[in-house]
Order: C-alpha cells, then structure tokens, then sequence
C-alpha cells in the first residue's frame, strides 16, 4: 500500500508544464488517464487500512 500511497502523491505532483511536454494531440489523453488512476487510487487508499 505504501507503493500506492506514493504513487498518488507523484500524481498529485504533475504540473501542466509537465503535461505541455507532451504532443498536444496526446495530452487530453494522458490527463484523463492521471485523473483516472488518482481517483481510482484515492478510492483503494480509503478502503484499505492504512
């Protein structure tokens, strides 16, 4: 869990200057796929004792 935990806070960490550096086409893409995993990760971390 603590792998996970430190994930979402990676996540968490990611800037729009970061996702800019991805081909514009690509970054809608990989910002709904971040916002995905975050909520699913959210989601575990409430579930799961800590």
């Amino acid at each position: 869990m603590e792998q996970l935990l430190k994930l979402l806070k990676d996540l968490e960490q990611v800037t729009f200057q970061d996702i800019s550096e991805i081909p514009e086409d690509h970054q809608h893409i990989v910002i709904d796929q971040i916002e995905e995993l975050q909520d699913k990760l959210r989601k575990l971390t409430k579930e799961k004792p800590h």
